[in-house]
């Protein structure tokens, strides 16, 4: 099995989306699961001195956003247009967000991937603040998951979270994302070549591809219709620099709607 320490505010999750999407495409028996790490205990640990002891909330979302914006060069997955508003003074922490994610999981293991995409889509994209619960109960209709169950599994996650922190220290996780692959123990971590991840899947995962006699706009338009939203980023991605999306586009089966700059792609 595959496993991916990570945090829901991790920037790498977010650039590595596509190349989970493009694994579940080829692959047919490509599968993982994510350990929540943990990443910010308080956001008040990257600001100077002087500035946490004012409480900089503005300063601690530019300090996200910086890591989104630097983590993007190695992606390739534009993160957040502008500064967003995520950490108030209520919420200085990561941490509420990955046990939304455990309290998710619980309740439906299998579309808790699906569910942390959206999450992700619904803070970088849409510019809300996943925080908030009023948020998360639009999210959670989406998937059909009681509001009430998800609060009281919420609410009682500890145990979860410090399971999965606890794993992570395990394995000598040190800086997310991490990967583990649960049959021979295989890490990596520290990524500057985001290259390597697949590199590693391939080296270490016992992969059967899917038979599919499909040309490659074929593939596209199946790959935009399978997942509730596609970025025109995630294309070159998934099908590489030289593909075959600006030739769907000119023959009018794909269209493209922008939303605060982000280029989402429809099949007509």
């Amino acid at each position: 099995m595959l496993k991916i320490f990570t945090d829901v505010l991790d920037p790498f999750l977010w650039g590595l989306f596509p190349t989970l999407r493009k694994f579940e495409r080829k692959y047919k028996n490509f599968s993982y699961q994510f350990v929540m790490g943990g990443l910010i205990g308080n956001y008040e640990e990257f600001l100077p001195k002087n500035f946490r002891e004012k409480n900089s909330v503005v300063l601690g979302n530019k300090i996200l956003y910086d890591m989104y914006r630097a983590t993007a060069t190695i992606t390739k997955m534009s993160g957040f247009k502008s500064v967003p508003h995520l950490f108030t003074k209520d919420y200085k922490s990561s941490y509420p967000l990955d046990k939304y994610f455990l309290a998710f999981k619980e309740i439906d293991q299998e579309n808790s991937s699906a569910y942390m995409r959206k999450i992700l889509e619904e803070a970088i994209i849409f510019g809300k603040n996943i925080y908030d619960l009023d948020v998360e109960r639009e999210i959670l209709k989406k998937f059909d998951v009681d509001f009430d169950e998800f609060v009281f599994n919420y609410e009682n996650s500890h145990e979860l979270f410090l399971a999965d922190r606890m794993e992570a220290f395990d394995y000598r996780i040190k800086k997310l994302p991490g990967f583990l692959i649960t049959e021979n123990n295989r890490v990596l971590q520290n990524i500057m070549d985001f290259g390597r991840v697949e590199e590693f899947f391939l080296e270490n995962l016992d992969l059967e591809e899917r038979e599919e006699n499909l040309s490659q706009e074929e593939k596209i338009l199946d790959y935009i219709r399978t997942y509730d939203l596609v970025l025109k980023d995630e294309i070159k991605i998934v099908f590489g620099e030289e593909n075959k999306l600006e030739d769907l586009i000119k023959d009018g089966k794909v269209k493209i709607e922008e939303v605060n700059d982000f280029k989402i792609l429809k099949t007509n």
